[in-house]
This record gives C-alpha cells, sequence and structure tokens, in this order.
C-alpha cells in the first residue's frame, strides 16, 4: 500500500518537471532559430550591398588643371 502511493506521489512531479523542461526546451529553440534565421537575413542584406556598392564604384573622374599665370 505504501508502494503504490509513493508511486502516485512521484508521477505529478515527474510530469511537472517534464512539462517545464519541455517548455524551456521551446523557448531556447525558438529563440535560436529565431535568431539564426534574422542572422542570416542581415548578412544576406550586408552581401547583397557591399555587392552593388563594389560593383557600382563610381570611377574616378579627371580634373582638368587651368594654367596657372
Amino acid at each position: 500500500m505504501k508502494t503504490r502511493s509513493a508511486g502516485s506521489a512521484v508521477m505529478p512531479l515527474l510530469l511537472l518537471w517534464l512539462a517545464v523542461h519541455a517548455a524551456l526546451l521551446a523557448v531556447l529553440l525558438t529563440a535560436k532559430f529565431l535568431f539564426t534565421k534574422t542572422a542570416l537575413a542581415v548578412m544576406l542584406v550586408m552581401a547583397g550591398l557591399a555587392f552593388l556598392f563594389f560593383r557600382f564604384r563610381a570611377s574616378p573622374r579627371k580634373f582638368i588643371h587651368s594654367p596657372v599665370l
């Protein structure tokens, strides 16, 4: 009788422990994948801007100097 009551007292604690860890794991994985996606998007935008700025860079202009009198 005592063995059965001890088992019934442990089961809710075990389920609570599992539920808390499942919630923590869900929060951590959500943050990881959300920030990973954001970081990849930022790196892609930065690479695109760098490509555009280096590709279409203005050519240096030649200045025509007036003769100094």
